[in-house]
């Protein structure tokens, strides 16, 4: 009965299944999680069908194969907008683990062999998540730092300086009350040493290392404990903030700036 079971899941479905408004929770709940979406326009979808269908028996029970036609915006965009893309004219092809609430990118064209290697990649569990990110901003003369997707390695964990950083987002209503207050901090500690003020808008901006469920959120990455960053309270004002910052970093000289 069990074999019987797994069989017939694994088979109710065609090999490229076409997704809909009506049949939405019908995919969702397929036995397999690993599903690879391929929106298109309707001509462009029919070109690649025959090598879609192959991959599709190729990869059967490892990945779903889905078409979405890319011109119903209904449809399609709540799913590319999760990959930071507002408009589509062209293919694109991208891939969600339901079971790990993972995503995945083709970004390179969508042509039937690198689709057949981004399938692969995805069977073998060799393809990198994708992590949505705005463009890298110009930081030059900035009193906060603005860090995005692609530079929170470079700016946050990987940097030796100690770094405050703010995550927010634009539909956050606390937010902007926090902004001037961390603001505020980034010109009280102005040339305090080893000190970086930044802010992340988590709205646009991904990285497996930041995982914040409430905004706003202010944490603390001390220099060699990048790991293990401190979440200060955001109920506290400027003036308390600055104290538990001084507490944390105090210099040797045991100098402080906590008078706001």
């Amino acid at each position: 009965m069990e074999k019987l079971l797994e069989f017939l899941g694994n088979n109710k479905f065609p090999l490229i299944t076409r997704l809909t408004e009506s049949n939405t929770v019908w995919v969702y709940s397929s036995p397999v999680k690993l599903q690879v979406m391929i929106f298109s326009k309707a001509d462009v979808f029919q070109n690649l069908a025959q090598s879609l269908e192959d991959l599709a028996r190729k990869f059967k029970s490892k990945l779903m194969l889905i078409y979405v036609d890319i011109t119903n915006e209904n449809l399609a965009m709540p799913f590319l907008t999760l990959f930071g893309i507002d408009h589509a004219n062209k293919t694109v092809v991208a891939a969600f683990d339901n079971n790990l609430n993972s995503k995945y990118l083709l970004e390179s064209d969508p042509s039937p062999s690198n689709i057949e290697e981004f399938c692969s990649g995805l069977a073998d569990g060799t393809v990198s998540h994708y992590y949505r990110s705005e463009p890298v901003p110009d930081n030059e003369n900035a009193s906060i730092v603005t860090v995005v997707g692609k530079t929170f390695d470079e700016l946050v964990l990987n940097s030796h300086e100690n770094v405050l950083l703010e995550v927010h987002t634009p539909w956050c209503v606390n937010c902007e009350a926090m902004s001037k207050q961390v603001l505020k901090l980034a010109k009280h500690f102005k040339g305090f040493k080893n000190l970086v003020f930044a802010r992340i808008d988590a709205s646009v901006n991904e990285h497996a290392k930041l995982q914040v469920d409430d905004f706003p959120t202010i944490l603390l990455y001390k220099s060699g404990e990048k790991e293990k960053p401190l979440k200060l309270s955001t109920k506290h004002s400027a003036k308390d903030m600055a104290v538990f910052i001084n507490e944390e970093l105090k210099p040797k000289d045991g100098s402080a700036r906590d008078e706001l």
